[in-house]
């Protein structure tokens, strides 16, 4: 009986307190790595070709520029499409550093955040995707514009476009609140992860993407020690449940 009770005890302690050490690290590990790859990825891609095609002398200025270019488009805007799934992820990250005050406000912030990385996702594949493909298919250069102007002014495009970069801001804006009221970093941490996404999301690409997202990447690094480090508070069961078996462990001895 003494075995099994101890058994019970440092199974309910230690086993939980293991998968929540886990998923601290990945979810942690979530900031720096859409971080990096939104930076890279901003790097790399062709100045001029972040932006939707939505006229026609737009589609044959940006066509041979892509053509020219066509490895280093797509490489690029694949990381910046796993770049915005990363930070989708963040933000539900990041909510778990809020507790009690604002918590609510940080769920939001996560569920919007979510809603706007995969709207991001869909967004860059229209802009980088599809003209990469246009510059190195053998349509008619007419034929190509056509269809690169029509994806991206259709309405279904035009919603994506809205929720990534409103939700993005609403996301971004309901998380600098969300730490600022609760006090679970430092006041002008809070301020630098806004500033830091709208420094970033606005930078144009090149090598001015890279200066102007690193107070993205300082908050994001910093946001990732304090969730990395966060102490999980054991629920009321699981804090019954450790009691009454050392109870019925210290009865039996």
């Amino acid at each position: 009986m003494a075995r099994l009770g101890t058994f019970d005890i440092e199974s309910t302690r230690n086993e939980p307190r293991q998968h929540m050490e886990l998923r601290r690290k990945l979810f942690s590990a979530s900031l720096p790595v859409a971080a990096a790859l939104l930076m890279l990825g901003g790097l790399l891609i062709p100045v001029g070709l972040d932006k939707p095609i939505t006229t026609i002398s737009t589609a044959f200025r940006e066509i041979p520029i892509a053509h020219a270019h066509a490895g280093r488009l797509y490489f690029s805007y694949l990381l910046v499409l796993f770049g915005l799934a990363a930070l989708g992820v963040s933000f539900a990250a990041i909510a778990t550093l809020v507790r009690d005050r604002a918590a609510g406000v940080a769920t939001a912030a996560a569920l919007v955040g979510g809603l706007a990385g995969f709207c991001g996702v869909v967004v860059n594949v229209l802009i980088g995707y599809n003209l990469a493909a246009a510059a190195t298919s053998k349509a008619a250069p007419l034929a190509a514009a056509q269809v690169l102007v029509s994806a991206n002014t259709s309405f279904v495009a035009v919603l994506f476009f809205v929720g990534y970069l409103g939700g993005l801001l609403v996301a971004t804006v309901l998380t600098g609140i969300a730490l600022w009221r609760s006090a679970a970093v430092p006041r002008w941490l809070a301020g630098l992860f806004v500033v830091g996404v709208a420094m970033g999301g606005s930078a144009p690409p090149g090598p001015l993407n890279v200066a102007l997202s690193v107070p993205f990447a300082i908050a994001m690094v910093l946001l990732a020690v304090r969730i990395s480090h966060v102490a999980e508070p054991m629920s009321d069961a699981n804090a019954n449940g450790v009691r009454v078996e050392s109870d019925a462990y210290a009865a039996a001895r």
